[in-house]
């Protein structure tokens, strides 16, 4: 059997660049333990596009073991997961990618009408209250919100651990976010900070907060210029996801940390959705069911600290309970009016923001 890994990178412009490796061993069926088969009949061959928003040692990882099990090759184009989704609603006529892997399902649930049904042969184990009640997309990993911060810019004493604490004017252009519009983690931080300092369901209170934060965040580029600025002490605070900020905390705790904000951390889980009318459908189909298997849930439990969404696989070593964090109760249809959501930040960004 072939082992084909290619990874098509967006860096600003589209950059692509392709890797092949190859192997004479037959396909195997999914590795999961226990009982569960995979979900192909038939061996599986061809290719699958998938549009990521996972840094690349995660995505790369799972493609590695998805051809370790199956001859078809992974064709990985990396973007935001705003950007992501803003693709595939221009290639709705069209559609050139097959499943959209990483916006948070906030976000998945704004542009739904783009998918179309796929319901996982491990479903059984997994908590159907996290997932669309329609199968138009799937929960992958849970998110809570964190906030990062370098331990060489901020004394543990000055640590904010409130969302009003990130309003005092020593945090001023200090403060790094990912664009809203662009990064589905920045837009779910976005919701989360809205619905944390508001009592009302119309949010007004929650507006009327952010723009006050807005004078204190620094746009930096894509999600991943958070957690790595932080760490590399280009930015004393980040705003940003668990699992993101998990990999540089416990590799080296001396120099950050993260705090889970106590009036307000949200857990709305990443996920990824079969596009609709894609090229490879039956391959989607795998490629999805893969992500959910236990081998694979397991690899990014323990190599880089994501919550599985399975109820059979341990969580990652380390991190609290989700009931020690204490949760909101994350508004999803109002979050899933995103185009809106996003033209009112916008607004507020123009006139406010700092720009990095």
């Amino acid at each position: 059997m072939k082992k084909k890994l290619t990874a098509l990178l967006l860096a600003g412009a589209m950059a692509l660049s392709l890797a092949a490796c190859g192997s004479s061993s037959a396909p195997k069926p999914a590795a999961d333990s226990g009982s569960e088969e995979s979900a192909a009949a038939t061996e599986p061959s061809g290719v699958v596009t998938v549009y990521v928003a996972h840094n690349a040692d995660q995505y790369n990882t799972v493609i590695q073991e998805f051809q370790e099990l199956y001859d078809i090759e992974v064709l990985a184009v990396s973007l935001g997961g705003g950007d992501a989704l803003q693709r595939v609603a221009a290639e709705a006529e069209n559609p050139q990618c097959d499943v959209v892997w990483g916006p948070t399902t906030d976000s998945l649930e704004a542009y739904k009408d783009y998918f179309q049904p796929f319901e996982s042969s491990y479903a059984d184990a997994i908590p159907q209250s996290i997932n669309d009640p329609d199968h138009l997309w799937t929960a992958e990993s849970q998110q809570p919100s964190v906030l990062m911060y370098n331990k060489d810019l901020v004394s543990e004493d000055n640590v904010p651990k409130t969302w009003e604490d990130l309003l005092d004017p020593q945090w001023e252009g200090k403060i790094a976010s990912a664009n809203p519009g662009s990064s589905s983690s920045a837009y779910t931080i976005l919701c989360t900070a809205i619905m944390s300092t508001s009592k009302n369901k119309n949010y007004d209170e929650g507006w009327a907060y952010v723009e006050k934060l807005a004078k204190n965040i620094i746009i930096s580029g894509g999600s991943s210029s958070v957690y790595k600025g932080v760490a590399d002490g280009e930015y004393p605070l980040g705003l940003t996801l668990e699992q993101l900020a998990y990999v540089y905390v416990s590799a080296d705790p001396e120099k950050t940390g993260m705090v889970y904000l106590e009036n307000g951390t949200s857990n709305a889980p990443d996920g990824f959705a079969m596009v609709k009318d894609c090229p490879n459908p039956e391959n989607a189909k795998i490629f999805m069911d893969f992500l959910l298997s236990k081998e694979c849930q397991q690899i990014m439990s323990d190599q880089f600290g994501r919550r599985t969404v399975r109820t059979d696989v341990d969580q990652p070593a380390g991190l609290p309970s989700l009931e020690e964090i204490g949760c909101i109760d994350y508004d999803f249809e109002w979050a899933g009016n995103k185009a809106d959501v996003v033209s009112r930040w916008d607004e507020i960004a123009v006139n406010v923001i700092s720009a990095g």
